[in-house]
């Protein structure tokens, strides 16, 4: 009986002394638990606080000064770089400004892109300046002899300088479509021939642009845009009264 006595006081003892491990073990970890839990809640690289945080960043982007707004309504160089450029507010809304003092108007008439040491072209946007220089030829009539200088025109968008830049550009494409179904003075029989002389087309054609694959699909839309001419010449010359 004195043996199992003893027995029950070990057991209690030892049941005593794990609980107080326990209770000592578990006041150790909460902090730590605690911790880990903060640091989900505040999320990697956070510092809890996001709101604050947040706030820091919208007065940071809003001390950022809007864009400045420029244009220019003529042909212009920029005489530090001798490039040209058509700055017009009726195609940008914002332009990188040309500073005065290295600002000078060209007179279209007298730029000939052909001559050596001629001014170039800002060549992200030559297809812009020729598709303005060539609607503003057709400003005051659109008659077969300025068709005829509005291809010329129009074809140094596809010269060798710039039909990389705009190869792709199949708005150009179309605008040469319609010049030359409109032109009388080019034989039905030498259109196909006169529009890929003129421009420079990409390898790869889209399905909108299947009319440029073949001498057939060619025709099919010349013959379309000339049943329809007097619409074509209109919708020309709202597209020209814009840079006039």
């Amino acid at each position: 009986m004195k043996g199992k006595k003893n027995e029950r006081t070990i057991n209690r003892r030892k049941f005593v002394g794990n609980t107080i491990k326990i209770v000592a073990l578990g006041s150790l970890l909460a902090p730590l638990g605690q911790a880990c839990n903060n640091k989900k809640k505040s999320g990697p690289g956070d510092t809890g606080h996001g709101k604050d945080k947040g706030k820091g960043k919208t007065s940071g982007n809003s001390s950022k000064k809007p864009r400045k707004k420029w244009s220019h309504e003529s042909f212009v160089m920029n005489t530090k770089t001798n490039v040209l450029h058509y700055p017009t507010a009726a195609l940008y809304t914002y332009y990188d400004e040309i500073k005065p003092n290295h600002l000078q108007e060209v007179n279209r008439n007298a730029w000939n892109p052909q001559a050596e040491n001629a001014p170039k072209l800002n060549r992200e946007q030559s297809g812009n300046i020729m598709e303005i220089l060539t609607l503003q030829g057709l400003a005051k009539d659109i008659n077969d002899a300025n068709l005829v200088v509005a291809i010329d025109t129009l074809s140094v968008a596809f010269s060798e300088k710039y039909e990389k830049a705009n190869s792709m550009n199949f708005r150009l494409h179309e605008l040469m479509l319609q010049l030359v179904a409109l032109n009388n003075a080019i034989p039905a029989d030498q259109k196909w021939m006169t529009f890929n002389a003129k421009v420079k087309k990409p390898v790869q054609l889209r399905k909108r642009q299947q009319w440029m694959a073949s001498e057939p699909n060619f025709n099919e839309r010349v013959n379309y845009i000339t049943q329809r001419r007097n619409d074509y010449i209109s919708r020309l010359n709202k597209r020209a009264d814009r840079y006039s």
